[in-house]
């Protein structure tokens, strides 16, 4: 295997989880020669068609959703199949339009292609956005998750989620994201203000940050000297932070904006401990991080969390949205300096878990087996009008 083409629907400048993971693997790769491209959605319009993050070229189409524009992101392709070829195609997050595509350059290529549900993709029980995400691609990625070669799902908990939603699919695996602990191994301590709270996340509804804003507003009075620096960007950055002037907290609460990985590990480790509020999460990669830096955390009890913040062990859980027990989480912990031990001693213990080192075999082993027992005379089955179209368009 020389190349891999990873797939998803934002990459670089956008920072979350799922750009972590392909930048990382595509780090852990490079290593041991194997090259790596990023085919991703151009949003916003403003960036360029093509780029490079971190020793990565990164493609960038047109979102569509019209005929005449699945047809426009076929005409790219075909004119820059070359820049993007690869022997195996890793989708990672499944929200339209793209799997779509990467399910046609599989059987177009003749390579196996294998789709990573990341989170936020598949309908829960605790956050609607997911679904109304599962919903605006129904006429696309079930299809193309059951022509896939191989499925797999950062964590257990959304391996139930995603067999609830298809039921027919078989042979789900459970992939687990993971971190390169050097990068927190080569991270100075910075701390932004003497004893705060620390959220490193993007600002989307799904987050959960107005959970923690409010959960901070029910303790300001027993820790005057504490704050609450928030990091990141999103769709939610203006309404929370009016929550905060609604709450006269402005002179506790920092935005600091989106940072880069590093700066944010630097952070966690001069946080007093940081908290995941998350509504939804496939496994969270912040709280690795977070537990790798030796920063005590406090999430919610939602998706995958539970195995990546081990409650008791590693981390302290709540039940998500419920600010009220956040709060008194927070209280539980900053007055216990035994139970802060306790859990970053854990917390360091368990990241390690989560080390590339650790989970990249897996990647690779699964990438052979594909590779090397392909059918090359699968065919790509059409199931509408457009996807036949698209077929025939690609292939001629």
């Amino acid at each position: 295997m020389k190349k891999v083409l990873f797939i998803s629907s934002l990459y670089y400048p956008n920072i979350g989880g799922i750009e972590t993971m392909i930048k990382e693997l595509s780090q852990q790769y490079r290593k041991i020669g194997i090259e790596s491209v990023c085919l991703t959605k151009k949003w916003p319009v403003t960036l360029l068609d093509e780029g490079e993050f971190d020793g990565t070229k990164i493609y960038r189409v047109s979102n569509a959703r019209t005929e005449d524009e699945f047809v426009g992101i076929i005409n790219w392709i075909k004119n820059n199949e070359a820049k993007i070829k690869a022997d195996i195609i890793h989708v990672i997050g499944i929200r339209r339009p793209l799997p779509l595509i990467a399910l046609l350059l599989s059987r177009y290529w003749g390579v196996p292609i294998i789709c990573t549900i990341a989170g936020g993709d598949v309908p829960d029980d605790f956050d609607p956005a997911p679904k109304v995400v599962w919903n605006e691609g129904k006429d696309f990625i079930p299809d193309v998750l059951m022509q896939s070669d191989s499925v797999n799902c950062v964590s257990n908990a959304l391996v139930g989620d995603l067999k609830r939603v298809m039921p027919k699919l078989k042979n789900i695996k459970t992939l687990y994201a993971g971190l390169d602990l050097s990068i927190v191994k080569n991270s100075q301590v910075e701390k932004i203000k003497e004893n705060y709270i620390f959220c490193f996340r993007r600002l989307d509804p799904s987050k959960g940050v107005d959970v923690l804003i409010k959960g901070f507003d029910c303790i300001k009075d027993k820790f005057p000297d504490l704050s609450l620096v928030i990091a990141g960007e999103g769709s939610e950055g203006q309404k929370l932070k009016d929550l905060v002037g609604s709450l006269k907290l402005n002179d506790r609460v920092m935005f600091i904006g989106s940072v880069s990985l590093s700066r944010g590990i630097s952070l966690l480790k001069g946080a007093s401990l940081t908290v995941v509020p998350s509504l939804s999460e496939g496994g969270g990669l912040v709280n690795i991080e977070a537990q790798a830096s030796g920063c005590p955390v406090i999430a919610s009890r939602v998706g995958g969390i539970p195995e990546y913040v081990r409650d008791g062990e590693s981390g302290l859980l709540f039940k998500p949205g419920n600010y009220l027990e956040l709060s008194e989480k927070i209280t539980l912990l900053l007055n216990d300096k035994e139970l802060q031990k306790k859990l970053v001693h854990g917390g360091i213990i368990h990241a390690q878990k989560f080390d590339w080192d650790t989970l990249i075999p897996e990647y690779l082993e699964l990438y052979g087996d594909l590779i090397n027992n392909y059918d090359k005379s699968k065919e790509f089955k059409p199931w509408s009008p457009l996807t036949k179209k698209l077929w025939d368009k690609i292939t001629n």
